[in-house]
């Protein structure tokens, strides 16, 4: 039997109002959710005590809005929920991304955003997260606190089941032959008499000179103390010089930030244009593209062009004038 096309175009109508629900626009009502709102309904739902949005950077509180969503589906056992670095913040972060997946959920987590613990980020991933809440929940009570102790109980048993590591299984047994010969007697030794020597060799002089054990010992301490010195000495200079990297790294990121801080802006302003009822015209948007920053936090980067290249003579003022003027009339015929 074939299945009529009304029913497919009714069928492919909800898929699409669905995902529009999952993902709204940058506009959406689930972007206009304040904070103090949301921590309330996390803090309503988890019976927890979350008071800042950067707290959410641990991925904990998502896997257990995800486990209220889908029952069962979620690896609670696997969750970490006290964890120790942002390692840990993204093991728990991987789990929730293989539950989308599961699930046909399309939408990806920028995980090495959301750990830096930054407020506007982890702010619009728990405003989509609400949002998908609300849309996906169907509504059954959760037992936030009993399925954490049901997680944390799943994983003890679990390691107290899984036989030990190698490593592990080898530091045993060594303990156990090292308190073994520690408790047997020592065995003694039997005393030689040592070889008479014969009567054609001579004995050493007593006035003779040997090296002593401490003259040993203290030439090689001098050596590794110099080793170490050098060894120390190359440490400092690799730290210098990462040192030096990571202020260039971090500087590089604070100027991308700002420009993309500057350029959202900016389509923020072209999207309410678009969507508010005034008659748009072509010169608002145009003045919007064009606008400098001022605050003076964006710098506009300079053209390789405009630069003097290395070996190249200056041109005279004359020329550079008339240069100029010719340019600016060009502009403005092409405007």
């Amino acid at each position: 039997t074939k299945i009529p096309k009304i029913c497919l175009q009714e069928n492919m109508f909800e898929d699409i109002e669905r995902k529009k629900k999952e993902n709204p626009g940058i506009l959406g009502e689930a972007y206009f959710v304040g904070r103090r709102a949301l921590l309330a309904w996390v803090n309503e739902l988890l019976d927890e005590e979350y008071t800042k949005v950067e707290q959410m950077a641990s991925g904990v509180a998502y896997c257990q809005i995800l486990d209220a969503i889908f029952p069962g589906r979620v690896p609670m056992s696997k969750v970490l929920f006290k964890p120790r670095n942002d390692g840990d913040w993204v093991k728990n972060f991987r789990i929730i991304q293989k539950v989308f997946d599961k699930e046909n959920v399309s939408k990806p987590i920028p995980i090495m955003k959301l750990i830096k613990a930054k407020y506007q980020d982890n702010l619009e991933f728990m405003q989509w997260m609400k949002n998908f809440f609300d849309v996906r929940h169907s509504g059954d009570p959760y037992d936030a606190a009993g399925r954490k102790r049901a997680a944390l109980k799943k994983k003890k048993c679990s390691k107290s089941s899984a036989p030990p590591s190698p490593f592990k299984a080898r530091s045993l047994a060594r303990k156990k032959e090292s308190k073994s010969q520690n408790g047997t007697p020592k065995k003694t030794t039997s005393t030689r008499t040592p070889p008479r020597p014969a009567s054609g060799s001579r004995r050493p002089n007593s006035g003779s000179t040997r090296p002593t054990s401490g003259a040993k010992k203290s030439t090689g301490k001098s050596v590794r103390g110099r080793s170490n010195e050098g060894g120390i000495n190359l440490l400092k200079q690799k730290i210098e010089e990462m040192t030096i990297q990571l202020e260039d790294q971090n500087e590089h990121i604070e100027v991308l930030e700002k420009e993309r801080m500057f350029y959202y802006g900016k389509l923020r302003e072209i999207e309410e244009l678009l969507q508010s009822d005034e008659e748009l015209e072509k010169q608002n948007i145009l003045d919007i593209l064009y606008r400098t920053d001022e605050e003076g936090t964006f710098e506009t980067p300079v053209d390789d062009d405009d630069e003097i290249e290395a070996g190249e003579e200056p041109i005279d003022g004359g020329e550079a004038t008339e240069q100029h003027k010719e340019g600016s009339a060009e502009e403005a015929e092409e405007y």
